[in-house]
This record gives C-alpha cells, sequence and structure tokens, in this order.
C-alpha cells in the first residue's frame, strides 16, 4: 500500500518485475488445491510438480543447444512447479496432521472431552445478540493434549472454542489453559480440527508472556484514552490504529462494509507503510547512517504485529516490509511486485491456510493492483490534476479493482461509492494514523495526558465516520452482482478489459459499461419496480422469522418483528425507503423475532417500541433502551393511534404465565381501508383463548400473519374467526421445521383468497382500495 508518508511496496516507478509472479500464482493454486483433497493427493502432487520441474531444469540446458530464452523459461517453470510442489507438501503436512489428530476423532466420536490448550489470537465476542445458552466469545486456539478413549494423547491442532463467562474474554495470546467441552467437526476447514463448545471458565489458566501483556496493555491504554471521544469515535479509533474492534457499534461497521472501507478497520500495509515512513524519514532528517533506518524499521514492524496481531493483512505487509528493510540494508533496489510475489510464496510456505483467507487476497490484491496501476494512471492524470490528487485518484481506483472480483462472492454486489469515499477519506488517514499511534504512546506512560490528545486524532475520525455513513446512506450505493464464480470471472474479465484496453477503443468500452449500469439502476427506480406504489403492509423476506412494516407516510413506517438477521431486515426497509419508525412491536423474546433490532435502528429514528412485560430486561430491551427508544408493555386491552392507525392489543393478558411463544403480543392494526393481525409465535392455548374471550369479534380483519410461521400448532377455530382475505407467512427457504405444514397451509386455504409465503414469494407487499397482493419475488440463492 502507498501513501505520501511512505510505502510497503518499494519500486513504484521501476518496470514490474515479472519472475517470481509465475511462482507466487503456482504456490498459491497449489496450496488451494491441496486444502481441497486429501494429504496422500497433495503429497502425490508435490511429488509430480518435483520431478516435473527436475525435467524441466535438465530439459532447458546446456544453452547452447536450445538458446536463452528456452532455458530461461525452463527455470522459471522450474521456479514455479518446486515452489508448488513445496506449498503442496506443506499443506498435505498440516491436513494430515489435522485429520490424524485426536481432537479429529474426539469430534468424529462426539461426547464431551477434557483437553489442553494455548490461546493463539485474541478472544472474539460472537456476533449477533446475546442470549442465554449462547456462547459469547469465539476462542481460536491449539490443543495441547486430549483426553481421548485411550488415555490423554498429544494433539497439537488448531480448534475454535465456543465458551461464555468474562474469564474467557481475558485470555490473552499464548496464555495456556484447560477445559471441558463437546468436539463437533468442522465441515468446511481442513486445517481446524474441531469446534469446541465449553461449559463453564477455563481451569489451571498459565501466564501469558511479557511481550503479550505488553501488547494488552498498549491496546486497553487507547481504548481507556478513547474514552471520551463520543460514539463512534471511541470505538473506531482504537479499530482505526491498532485493529481492535472490540468497541466498534456494529452500525458503523456496517457503513464501513457498504462504502468499501473495511480496510481502514483491518489495520493493513497503508497503516505500517505510515509508520515505518514516518520512522525511515526521521532517520533521514537526522541523517542517521542506514544501519539505524534499518533498525528502527524493524523495531517498528516488531511493534506492530505484536500489538495489532497477525491477522492476515498485517502478516502481508510486515513481511514486505522486512523484504524492503532487507533491500535498503544491502543496498539493492527493490522492486514492488517482486517483492509481493516473494511475500506470498515466503508466506505460504509457512502457513498455506491463508492461501484460502479472504483478508490475505485482498490484501494481496490490492497492493499489486496499486503496484501495477498507480504509476501509469497517474502519469495519465497528471496534465488535468495535480500529481498528488491524481496519485490519490489512482490508489483508490487501483486497489478498489483489483479486489472487486473478491468482494463480489462475498457480498454480492459492487460499491460505485466506495472510490469517492475512500478519496475523501484518505487525506486525514495518514494524519490520523502518526496522531494515533502517537496518543498509543502517551497513553501508555501518561493517561492523564493521552485522554486530552486523543482529541486531535479525534476530529480526523469524526471526518471518517462521517464519510462512511453518508456513503452507506447513498440510495443505490451498490449494484446487485451475481456472487458465484460466474459473478467473479465477469467482473474480473471487465476490470482487465478496461486495463488493457487503450485509446477510443477504452473510452466507448468504458461508455458501454457505464450506460449498462446506469441502465441497470434506472430499473431500480423507476415506477412500476419496488416497491409497488401505494404499497401499505409489507412481509419482509428475512428467512426463518417474522418481520412486517406498515406504512404510516412517506419514509415512516411501522415495524412488527425484525427476524434474527440485521442486514435482511435492513434490506428491506432501506427498499421500501423507510427512515423513521415511529413505533416498532416485538412480539416475543425469540431470536427469529426480535435480534435483527440492530438492522432497524440502522440510520433510523425509533421513537418508540411495545413489548411484551419485563422486556427491558433482555438484550434486544438493554439494546433499545441504550439508544433512548422507550419500551412499552404490551397488555391486552389497550389501544395506540400512531399516524392513522388504530393499534388494539389483544394479547397476552396482564402477568400472563404460559409458554414465550403464547405470551407473543397480539395486535389488531386498523388502516382506512385496511386492518391487519400480527401474531407472533401464539400457538393452540392461545389462539383458544382469544377464540373463546371478550375480544373474539375484533379477530376478523383482512391481512392475517400466519402465526408460529404456519406449524402445526394452529387452532382451526381461531383461523376461522379471523376469516382473513390475505394470509402472510413469513417463512426460511428449506427450513429444518417444515414450515409451514400441509396442516396450516390447509386451514388458510378455506379463508385466505391470497396465502402468500416469504420462502416463495420474497417480499410480499399488500394494496389496498382494493386489496390486492404483490410479490417481490425470492431471492436468488447462495
Amino acid at each position: 500500500m502507498t501513501t505520501w508518508l511512505g510505502t510497503d511496496g518499494h519500486g513504484l516507478d521501476r518496470p514490474p518485475d515479472l519472475r517470481l509472479f509465475a511462482p507466487a500464482a503456482g504456490a498459491w493454486a497449489a496450496a488451494l488445491a491441496a486444502l481441497a483433497v486429501p494429504a496422500w493427493w497433495a503429497w502425490a502432487g508435490a511429488g509430480t510438480a518435483a520431478l516435473l520441474a527436475a525435467a524441466l531444469f535438465l530439459w532447458g540446458r546446456p544453452p547452447s543447444v536450445f538458446g536463452r530464452t528456452v532455458e530461461s523459461l525452463a527455470l522459471a517453470g522450474a521456479a514455479t512447479l518446486v515452489c508448488a510442489a513445496t506449498v503442496a507438501a506443506v499443506t498435505g503436512f498440516h491436513t494430515h496432521r489435522t485429520a490424524t489428530s485426536a481432537a479429529s476423532e474426539a469430534a468424529e466420536r462426539g461426547g464431551e472431552r477434557e483437553f489442553g490448550a494455548v490461546v493463539t489470537v485474541d478472544p472474539r465476542s460472537r456476533a449477533g445478540m446475546p442470549r442465554p445458552g449462547r456462547a459469547e466469545w469465539v476462542i481460536r486456539a491449539h490443543t495441547l493434549w486430549v483426553d481421548a478413549e485411550g488415555g490423554i494423547r498429544t494433539s497439537e491442532v488448531p480448534v475454535v472454542v465456543l465458551a461464555s463467562g468474562e474469564a474467557w474474554g481475558d485470555l490473552l495470546p499464548g496464555q495456556t489453559f484447560t477445559a471441558r467441552g463437546a468436539f463437533l467437526s468442522v465441515e468446511d476447514d481442513p486445517l481446524t480440527a474441531a469446534l469446541v463448545s465449553v461449559r463453564g471458565p477455563p481451569e489451571e489458566v498459565g501466564e501469558p508472556g511479557r511481550a503479550q501483556v505488553f501488547a494488552a496493555e498498549v491496546r486497553a491504554g487507547l481504548r481507556e484514552a478513547a474514552e471520551g471521544l463520543p460514539s463512534p469515535e471511541s470505538g473506531l479509533l482504537p479499530a482505526l490504529i491498532v485493529g481492535d474492534v472490540s468497541r466498534l457499534p456494529e452500525e458503523t461497521a456496517e457503513d464501513f462494509r457498504a462504502t468499501g472501507m473495511t480496510h481502514l478497520l483491518t489495520v493493513s500495509g497503508a497503516n505500517l507503510a505510515i509508520l515505518t515512513g514516518f520512522v525511515l524519514a526521521l532517520a533521514r532528517w537526522s541523517r542517521a547512517p542506514t544501519w539505524c533506518s534499518v533498525a528502527g524499521g524493524a523495531v517498528m514492524i516488531w511493534l506492530f504485529v505484536l500489538v495489532c496481531r497477525p491477522e492476515p493483512s498485517v502478516v502481508r505487509a510486515a513481511f514486505m516490509g522486512s523484504l524492503g528493510l532487507l533491500a535498503l540494508a544491502t543496498g539493492r533496489p527493490a522492486a514492488g511486485l517482486g517483492a509481493l510475489s516473494a511475500t506470498v510464496v515466503g508466506v505460504l510456505f509457512v502457513a498455506p491456510g491463508l492461501a484460502a483467507s479472504y483478508g490475505f487476497a485482498l490484501s494481496v490484491l490490492a497492493t499489486a493492483g496499486i503496484l501495477l496501476l498507480v504509476p501509469s494512471w497517474t502519469r495519465a492524470w497528471s496534465p488535468p490534476l495535480s500529481r498528488p490528487v491524481a496519485e490519490a485518484v489512482a490508489v483508490a481506483v487501483a486497489a478498489h479493482a483489483a479486489v472487486v472480483p473478491v468482494l463480489v462472492p462475498l457480498s454480492g454486489e459492487v460499491s460505485w461509492v466506495a472510490v469517492p469515499a475512500n478519496l475523501l477519506a484518505a487525506p486525514v488517514v495518514a494524519g490520523v494514523t502518526v496522531a494515533g499511534a502517537a496518543v498509543t504512546v502517551v497513553a501508555s506512560l501518561w493517561p492523564e495526558a493521552a485522554a486530552v490528545l486523543v482529541h486531535l486524532p479525534g476530529l480526523g475520525v469524526s471526518w471518517i465516520a462521517l464519510v462512511a455513513e453518508t456513503g452507506a446512506r447513498v440510495p443505490h450505493g451498490a449494484l446487485s452482482w451475481r456472487s458465484d464464480v460466474t459473478g467473479a470471472v465477469l467482473s474480473a474479465l471487465l476490470i482487465a478489459a478496461f486495463v488493457v484496453l487503450r485509446g477510443g477503443v477504452r473510452r466507448v468500452f468504458a461508455a458501454v459499461v457505464a450506460a449498462v449500469l446506469v441502465l441497470g439502476v434506472a430499473t431500480r427506480c423507476v415506477p412500476g419496480g419496488w416497491p409497488p406504489p401505494g404499497w401499505v403492509l409489507v412481509a419482509c423476506d428475512v428467512g426463518q422469522g417474522d418481520a412486517f412494516v406498515v406504512s404510516t407516510g412517506p419514509g415512516s413506517a411501522m415495524v412488527f418483528d425484525t427476524g434474527d438477521d440485521p442486514d435482511l431486515v435492513n434490506g428491506c426497509l432501506e427498499r421500501l425507503g423507510v427512515r423513521e419508525i415511529p413505533l416498532l412491536v416485538l412480539s416475543h423474546d425469540h431470536a427469529d423475532h426480535v435480534d435483527g433490532t440492530p438492522g432497524v435502528l440502522r440510520h433510523r429514528r425509533v421513537l418508540s417500541a411495545l413489548a411484551p412485560e419485563g422486556f427491558e430486561g433482555s438484550s434486544v430491551g438493554r439494546l433499545l433502551m441504550a439508544e433512548g427508544v422507550e419500551i412499552g408493555a404490551a397488555v391486552r386491552g389497550e389501544t395506540y393511534r400512531v399516524d392513522g392507525w388504530t393499534l388494539r392489543v389483544l394479547w397476552p393478558p396482564r402477568g400472563h404465565l404460559g409458554t414465550v411463544n403464547d405470551g407473543s403480543v397480539v395486535v389488531r392494526a386498523d388502516g382506512t381501508h385496511l386492518s391487519a393481525l400480527f401474531t407472533g409465535d401464539i400457538e393452540e392455548p392461545a389462539q383458544s383463548a382469544l377464540t373463546r374471550g371478550p375480544d373474539r369479534d375484533l379477530l376478523a380483519v383482512t391481512v392475517l400473519t400466519t402465526p408460529h410461521h404456519g406449524s402445526n400448532t394452529q387452532e382451526p377455530d381461531f383461523i376461522a374467526a379471523v376469516g382473513a382475505e390475505v394470509a402472510l407467512t413469513s417463512v426460511g427457504r428449506d427450513n429444518g421445521y417444515g414450515h409451514p405444514t400441509p396442516f396450516a397451509l390447509g386451514l388458510l386455504a378455506r379463508t385466505a383468497r391470497v396465502s402468500a409465503r416469504t420462502d416463495l414469494d420474497g417480499d410480499v407487499a399488500v394494496l389496498d382500495s382494493p386489496v390486492r397482493v404483490v410479490a417481490r419475488g425470492p431471492a436468488p440463492e447462495g
């Protein structure tokens, strides 16, 4: 990565050195192939590649017979095969050791085992809303031994530990511990032996190393200094400086993902380039000898890796920076692409699993794009733009273009706001990095002074956060794209064509592509798209969960339940253009009805909420209160009026002691031309009570949200009493519960003129005057 203060890609003004490109590509391909096959196949492939390398080497010599060109090609081919053979052999060793370990055998047999392990990465809080019985922490570790059926066996392989409790969150890399847990198989990672679900705290915890204690204190000092900043800056500054995202709001992290700025949160080569560039600049300014510059750069790299942790992008940057220092020490010029290729080969020799890491791939591709494209683009764009501006634009465009083929399978979209967002953030990133690093040092020595000085980088962080938030709010800021291999290849071909073509042909090609993209955006904006004009109620496709939206005016709507995926419900609300929510109704505290609430809160005003009694004590309730949302207790008999709608709570009665499902809030909503009944997960007991109760006459409505996703727990008299003209069943595609059941569908068919379901129809909109239903269609699989 390149900045005005330094670079981890040396030799940007030199012609690209492609001599090591083929060995790097061969090593990467060999690692991916070896990870996908049994160890014996990997070793067989390594042996075959080694024999071919020897044959090529012998065939290409002597040069007097075949010529220098043939000799060069033969040696290059031999080198590529040697690198591929080495990586395949190493990968096979790792996969064989993992597959035959005691931890893997324990996972295959099932049951609980006692084990000892050493932590390899800082514990990470588990994504999603915390729930009783759900693990709070994800800890990557290496087992040391496992108590197997035949006794204790040595087993030094990677595992992922799922656990709960503060003691787990306090562990540091390098600390040993013992625990007992259930070993589960891991199907998609041949280098991870097992997933271990642990109950209780870690036991026999070892002392952490001094270096790790130092790193933890540095990170903690920066977190404490940043507490004086407002949110999200208080959580964003540690993320930008040392990669500590423990206090970063999920909403902010999503903004960075939406605007292609996530690389700022995953401390990468740009951070190391700025810091090492700063150290080298000081050395040059003070006229220090070369060995002093090299030593200072080496210390900075070591500290950077220690404090920021050896994440894939950090490993790439540190290895490449070390090669640059080696070139400086020996007085030899360093070619950026050659150093990058050597980095790929060297890293995969030691850690072949990084070949399958998206973080490593994004880091390598972004750096390669900068090294290959920035010099020529900067020269081409300098006449109309000043050189610094041209270089900044070239870096942003080149880095983003290079990583698009990898981002497409991850997100299923291509962001066009990423380049302008990164351009707007770039001018302050270097200053924030240097000032933040200085605050980090001061925080370790004088915390009180750091609490004052932190406001200086805090100004830059505020600007970066504002750019990300504004970019994330841009309508249609990302274009939908195929998220499979075809989509990745197509995006790569388009980018390659733009890079290779020249002159008028490139301009015509760019114009055609731009026109197609603009038309694609236009089709999503013109009338007749989604949502249909005049929509009143929408069932959001949030998978196996409930989320319904009731229009209360332009940009405003009530939301009834939120599903369990914040991204899915946020996407539905984005498509509907909802920015303000006067009332959020949460039927009951089950994940598939309330855990998507963070997505509802994303860049929206939620004025009030309605939920069962005691909901304030739940994790979602605490989240709403922290956001300043007042929560009212829904009790039978209460009436609310919200922007032209009248809401009557029909269930539960005050002090209800039934099951959580039967305690679901049931609300009748009456609009101008349409009425709807929102039922949560009520089952036969609650349905029978409603049918026999004083509110039976209020059950008849136009639209029914099918109780409990269409399970078998339906009371026929209740469905008949409702007599809905439209039934909306919110259900996940191919769910393991068998919802909706034939029994439930049969009951609905007796009364409903239209029975829609989100697994087959996607988002479903109900319009009034007259009442009709429009389906958006299911989202594509994958």
